[in-house]
């Protein structure tokens, strides 16, 4: 490698994980290596995320799969509006597409469960334009610059689930952490007769791997209690077919509780933490990394029929955590109120879930002066053999 493409890449991987400026980015939550999504279900958001590790589809407990009671394939698509606001009351917005979330389950046998998914661990998609004055020779030109950022971090999950018996659910997994980033600055002169636009595009790539176990026990059929546990192996990243530089795989612990004293309905409760900081040494030493609590509380509840057979499922939570990648001088802190439904149809083969998510994100400290607020629509399909 010369040394011209190296300095290329750690010019490239210093923009990745450097902490933004803010009135540029037009984000608060992509700071950092990404937003992380929670990898969790329509149906689980929609309680907050507090029923996550219960949940089937979502990839957040491994003993989980054992709940697909059978064969299924799910897919979950989630747009995201974002609206970020400075003191001064300006203000910018961006609209994201992501599909956070698919996953299969098979029964291989009475009591023994197989899944593997595809999910968003880290998410880093944004796009913001900025005017600026660009001085050129002996002359300043009015320019627009356009910022994009496209890709994500993904977790790719393979899994087994066990049923002993009717209340113990036990479950391992391997993981591989694998994605890229692909960022394009976009510079466009007003006076294009002269000047052409200046494009630059790079992508690095990450790599790494990870183990999980999980458990489940059942109280009878009044509460239910789950503990998973991921150990992060080694992660590089990589600039075409050079390996940049090495970290690890966070770890990550969750642990549940819910009670199901009444048909069709779960109240629970959940919280997690996630050991960011061992992504250090991915990226500058000026990046702020957060190992905060995730917590979440929620309630999936068994609502009216309609249209004869259908039964609505109607779901309401909330969840406050502290976001891993921060600014330089503050934290973020994020608390969302998260509303869901969901019903079966065509005698129980097609699953509709459907959730809104209202989030609020904000520096820990009154100097940064801005706010961002978002609405997440997302949506879940479940299909059975």
């Amino acid at each position: 490698m010369t040394m011209r493409a190296l300095s290329s890449s750690l010019v490239c991987l210093a923009l990745l994980s450097l902490p933004g400026v803010v009135g540029s980015q037009g984000t608060l939550s992509t700071q950092g290596f990404g937003y992380p999504t929670g990898e969790m279900s329509t149906r689980a958001i929609g309680a907050g995320g507090a029923t996550a590790d219960f949940d089937a589809f979502s990839s957040t407990n491994p003993a989980s799969i054992a709940a697909s009671n059978g064969s299924m394939l799910y897919v979950q698509v989630e747009p995201e509006y974002r609206h970020l606001t400075n003191s001064n009351g300006g203000t910018q917005k961006n609209v994201i597409a992501r599909h956070p979330l698919a996953s299969l389950a098979v029964q291989i046998r009475p009591g023994l469960f197989g899944g593997v998914s595809v999910s968003n661990f880290l998410d880093r998609s944004f796009e913001t334009q900025e005017r600026r004055a660009t001085p050129i020779a002996d002359t300043t030109v009015a320019t627009t610059n356009t910022f994009k950022s496209d890709g994500a971090i993904g977790d790719v999950r393979a899994g087994l689930a066990w049923t002993p018996t009717s209340w113990l659910r036990l479950g391992v997994a391997g993981h591989v952490i694998s994605g890229d980033n692909r960022l394009r600055s976009t510079e466009a002169f007003d006076d294009s007769v002269r000047f052409a636009a200046i494009a630059d595009t790079t992508t690095v790539t990450y790599v790494g791997s990870a183990l999980s176990a999980g458990v489940q026990v059942f109280a009878g059929s009044v509460a239910a209690f789950a503990v998973s546990y991921r150990k992060g192996n080694s992660m590089s990243v990589k600039h075409q077919d050079t390996t940049i530089t090495t970290a690890n795989v966070p770890d990550g612990i969750s642990m549940s509780a819910a009670f199901i004293g009444i048909k069709g309905t779960m109240l629970a409760v959940r919280t997690s933490k996630d050991t960011w900081t061992r992504m250090e040494g991915l990226g500058s030493d000026s990046l702020p990394i957060t190992n905060g609590w995730d917590t979440s509380v929620g309630a999936d509840v068994l609502g009216p029929r309609f249209g004869g057979d259908h039964v609505l499922q109607i779901r309401a939570g909330g969840r406050w955590r502290t976001l891993p990648f921060g600014l330089v001088n503050s934290e973020i802190k994020e608390k969302t109120f998260n509303m869901g439904l969901g019903t079966l149809l065509a005698r129980g083969r097609l699953g509709v879930d459907l959730a809104a998510i209202r989030a609020m994100r904000t520096p820990v400290t009154s100097t940064v002066p801005f706010r961002e607020s978002a609405w997440t629509m997302s949506f879940g399909v479940t299909v059975r053999p």
